[in-house]
């Protein structure tokens, strides 16, 4: 076996093979002297032509192994004279490598394969590249030449009478020879024509070897003609077929035989001609393929047909799938040469989806941008990628026997595979057929590149079509839109001009169109707020943040107002302010209304500071007098201690009882005065801690249950207020239980932007009827003289609680205790709420 050619080696050569003639085509002599430079190592005989008619001149007197032609050269192209090569009968299947110094296009590429060139170079090129693929060209041509020298062997033997040179002939040719009796059978062969047919002699004295066998029964008729001419001539002329191998394989053969009459037997030289009939078929596929890429922009239509076009010619079953923008697998193109396979892989595709992140076959093509291929697929290797049982039998079914799926890569792209698999053929996939079917994928990845391109240009065209559309009736409707607002309504472009105000503008100011241009619009702008004005505006150019500004506007009649004025820039896709859009607003009667609710607060404080101060004048003057009465009870009690009767007694404690009622009842008024309106600082408040610093101040018997559940929230608020609230509620709690073991819950919920707490006790409980009432100053449920208090307690709650914007209530009935619920903010405001 002959060793491969390495890239840029020269062809080997001996003294009894001739050089092949390469003609080199350019009409700058610099570049033909180059191109004789770099192929110079080949040792094969070149000849330069510097137009195109003088190649045709050549190429009609003699034949060529290889044709390299510019592509752009005077007088008639490298295109045309391509178009004219293929009208010669010598050069019609002579090859052409176009080379070009124009930047690679896919106009010229198409063209060029489609004028028959098997490739197309692009200057500068890779002069190791560009050799070892002549050499290629002249390889095939030294071994067509080859078995041209042969036949002539063969006819030089017909010719020669010697038994003895021809059985040394016999035995060292590199064609296969045979005899056969007139019957068809094989009797006696050399070892060429036996390793092309893989029988072997002992096949040959079983008398296993028929000329019936060799042949498929589609090449009947060829092989009776043969027969016929044999008989009339004693010769046949040269003819192709293919012989059916022992293993059940093909090979494609040129045959002739010549009867020897004198031993009743034919001689049959077998030619094979497998790699000529391969190369054959891959020229002319490429050539179809060439005309279907170029036939129509559609490429899921010429992608089918390319599917069609390639079985059973490099495959016995074909699929394209496209790569599209989401990462989704879709096929495009699935081709067999049975139908009922095509059905059978559409419903394996239905129960089986593709799965992306698949570690091998198309994912992992589309993924890696490289060629996947196995010349025999096992069944160990249907085995491993299985999902069931079901899976693996449908894929048997199949039948694959070689496989290989080559990416569609374009402009650094993977758009797709192309995957082809030989199964009832027997054939097998060989690295010859990979780099074939790579260049297939290219060619087809360049159009599918093309008529993506293509239809995104259509589709983009659409868009801005439809976009420009849009924006046109946009303008209009913001136009009808700026037109009936109340505001000051403008349009700048990016640089801050003004391009647009409405007509409201105009009115208000009475200034012009002539009048706004460049910053004359701002001379409308108060004397106190222009300069901020401005320069808050070329803030915002600068940074293309939202601009806002309160400023007074000159009126028409000299007048100003109050006007807020706030604009925003529109960007495109890409970020980029294409306009601001801006209005003023006339808050002239809020900013005036604002000024007056300030001075009313303002008032407001100093009432309620001297308020204040009154109830705490009123508080101190009114107690003196209470305290002198109690004082005096003592003293009468402490002088007539043993002439007091009982009664005298029992009217002193009431009298003192009285008394200290009359304290308390100042005291709430104080607290109920004040409650809402004195505000603190917030702090962090932890609940739980702060009701068992009540409980401990309130001091309750120690058969009273007092129980807070866990888990109380930690409040920024107030402590005051709060600690008066539950303060008020716990010991209402307490003071109206009126049973010997009491019991008093504390628990608290998550309510949105509150907390929703609760006090629960076990007392006598509210009637439904009360429930509203008990929540008004001075109102009690029980006489006072029964249950000490004051009735301003829950008042006082209920005063606090909606100053913090929440509620109070309580859920009660006759005998089932009571539960009073209120609820408080999560975050504090801010600012304090309106004193009053």
């Amino acid at each position: 076996m002959k060793a491969p050619l390495q890239p840029g080696a020269p062809l080997p050569t001996t003294p009894s093979e001739p050089v092949a003639s390469i003609l080199l085509v350019d009409d700058h002599r610099p570049n033909l002297l180059a191109l004789e430079a770099v192929l110079d190592p080949l040792r094969q005989r070149l000849v330069t032509a510097q137009s195109g008619e003088e190649a045709l001149e050549h190429l009609s007197r003699e034949e060529f192994a290889l044709i390299l032609m510019d592509v752009k050269m005077r007088g008639i192209d490298g295109f045309e004279t391509a178009a004219r090569v293929r009208g010669l009968d010598r050069a019609r299947h002579t090859p052409i490598i176009f080379i070009s110094g124009l930047p690679e296009d896919e106009d010229r590429l198409y063209r060029g394969y489609r004028e028959g060139a098997v490739d197309y170079v692009v200057k500068p090129f890779n002069p190791d590249i560009l050799r070892a693929k002549v050499a290629v060209f002249v390889e095939l041509h030294r071994r067509a030449e080859q078995i041209k020298r042969q036949e002539a062997a063969l006819r030089e033997l017909e010719r020669q009478a010697s038994d003895e040179v021809f059985r040394r002939i016999m035995d060292t040719s590199m064609m296969g020879l045979l005899f056969s009796d007139y019957e068809g059978r094989v009797l006696e062969a050399n070892d060429c024509f036996l390793s092309m047919v893989g029988y072997t002699r002992e096949d040959i004295k079983a008398g296993l070897l028929t000329w019936q066998q060799l042949s498929p029964p589609e090449y009947e008729h060829v092989h009776h003609d043969a027969v016929n001419e044999l008989s009339l001539r004693g010769a046949t002329k040269q003819f192709e077929k293919e012989y059916i191998r022992k293993d059940g394989k093909r090979v494609a053969v040129l045959v002739g035989s010549a009867r020897i009459e004198t031993q009743k037997r034919n001689l049959t030289y077998v030619l094979d001609i497998s790699e000529r009939k391969r190369a054959e078929a891959n020229v002319s596929l490429l050539a179809g393929a060439g005309e279907i890429l170029s036939s129509s922009l559609d490429f899921r239509e010429t992608l089918g047909q390319l599917a069609r076009l390639v079985v059973p010619l490099l495959a016995d079953w074909c699929a394209v799938d496209i790569q599209a923008q989401e990462g989704a697998i879709q096929r495009v193109a699935v081709q067999h040469t049975d139908p009922a396979k095509v059905t059978l892989v559409r419903q394996i595709e239905e129960k089986y989806p593709v799965d992306p992140a698949a570690s091998r076959g198309v994912p992992k093509v589309l993924r890696t941008g490289e060629t996947e291929w196995s010349s025999d697929i096992p069944d160990s290797l249907l085995v491993e990628n299985a999902r069931d049982e079901e899976h693996l039998r449908m894929a048997r079914d199949l039948g694959l026997r070689s496989y290989l799926v080559v990416p569609l890569a374009a402009r650094g792209r993977v758009l797709g595979a192309i995957t082809l698999a030989h199964a009832e053929s027997g054939r097998r996939y060989t690295k010859a057929d990979v780099q074939f079917a790579e260049e297939l994928a290219r060619r087809a990845a360049l159009s599918v590149d093309n008529a993506l391109l293509f239809e995104r240009e259509v589709t983009v065209r659409k868009e801005v079509e439809t976009l420009a559309e849009e924006l046109k009736h946009s303008e209009a409707q913001f136009r009808l839109l700026a037109e009936t607002m109340p505001q000051l309504v403008w349009t700048n472009r990016p640089d801050g001009h003004h391009e647009y105000f409405n007509q409201r503008w105009y009115d208000y100011t009475g200034l012009t169109a002539d009048d706004t241009g460049g910053e004359g619009w701002s001379r409308i702008i108060h004397p106190e707020e222009h300069e901020r004005a401005i320069e808050t505006w070329r803030q915002a150019l600068r940074t293309g943040e939202p601009y806002e500004s309160q400023c007074r506007l000159r009126r028409a009649d000299g007048a100003y107002r109050w006007f807020i004025g706030r604009a925003v820039a529109a960007r495109d896709g890409s970020g980029r302010i294409v306009r601001w859009f801006g209005t003023y607003t006339d808050i002239d009667d809020q900013k005036r209304a604002e000024e007056e609710r300030q001075r009313l607060v303002q008032a407001l404080e100093r009432s309620n500071k001297e308020l204040d101060q009154f109830a705490y004048v009123t508080s101190h003057d009114l107690k003196a007098p209470l305290r002198g009465i109690a004082n005096l009870s003592q003293w009468i009690e402490e002088d007539l201690n043993d002439k007091m009767t009982a009664e005298s007694r029992k009217q002193l404690d009431l009298l003192r009882g009285r008394v200290h009622r009359l304290e308390n009842l100042i005291d709430g008024i104080l607290s109920y005065s004040r409650a809402g309106r004195v505000r603190e600082k917030p702090e962090a408040i932890d609940v739980g801690k702060l009701l068992r610093e009540i409980v401990e101040l309130l001091a309750p018997p120690p058969e009273t249950r007092v129980e807070i559940a866990p888990d109380m929230p930690v409040l920024v608020t107030e402590r005051a207020p709060l600690q008066q609230t539950f303060l008020n509620l716990i010991s209402n709690a307490l003071k109206h239980a009126g049973r010997a073991d009491p019991e008093v819950r504390i628990g608290a919920r998550d309510a949105g932007p509150f907390w929703e707490f609760s006090v629960s006790d076990n007392g006598s409980g509210i009637a439904p009827e009360y429930h509203d009432r008990i929540w008004g100053i001075f109102q009690t449920l029980k006489a006072r003289d029964k249950v000490e208090g004051t009735g301003i307690g829950l008042s006082v709650v209920q005063k606090i609680v909606q100053s913090k914007g929440a509620r109070a209530w309580v859920e009660s009935a006759v005998g089932a205790g009571a539960t009073f619920r209120f609820t408080w903010p999560k975050l504090e405001a801010r600012e304090p709420s309106s004193p009053g």
